[in-house]
């Protein structure tokens, strides 16, 4: 007879493998379209668009808030957040170390590969009115938030 408290985890050891499968089916996905000569960023903008519907409870918040649950997803799949500003008209997210090396060679894909995830959120701030840019820098990826209408 075994022990049912064997089959119990803890909310630390779901967290870390949920950020582990989350993180290796983004970088899969990206793989796969490699290995059969698909295009990454027709797939990332067909995902975000799938999502934005579901960031509608956002339009018309606080770009800082916007920036907040965006971070909140790269943070989700292992990211680190390093600095997150702004107010209601344009707001800025660092986030540092996601895909990380190890899990990048694993799946046979570059950083340069993972790029497109970072596009993501092109078509679901566009739903909401928003420009959103990135760019990569020393490690980390910088993730600006503005108003349309913002000069």
């Amino acid at each position: 007879m075994s022990n049912s408290n064997e089959a119990e985890f803890t909310t630390e050891e779901v967290m870390s493998q949920a950020q582990g499968n989350a993180t290796a089916f983004a970088l899969a996905s990206i793989a796969y379209a490699k290995e059969h000569d698909l295009a990454v960023e027709e797939y990332v903008a067909f995902v975000g668009q799938k999502f934005a519907p579901g960031w509608e409870e956002l339009r018309g918040q606080s770009l800082r808030e916007v920036a907040r649950m965006a971070a909140l997803n790269w943070v989700s799949v292992g990211g680190g957040l390093s600095s997150l500003s702004g107010g209601d008209e344009r707001a800025e997210v660092v986030i540092a170390g996601w895909p990380g090396e190890e899990e990048l060679s694993e799946l046979g894909v570059t950083q340069a590969d993972s790029e497109p995830l970072w596009n993501i959120f092109e078509p679901i701030m566009e739903y909401l009115g928003i420009r959103y840019s990135w760019q990569r820098q020393d490690g980390a990826v910088r993730m600006i938030f503005e108003r349309e209408n913002a000069e």
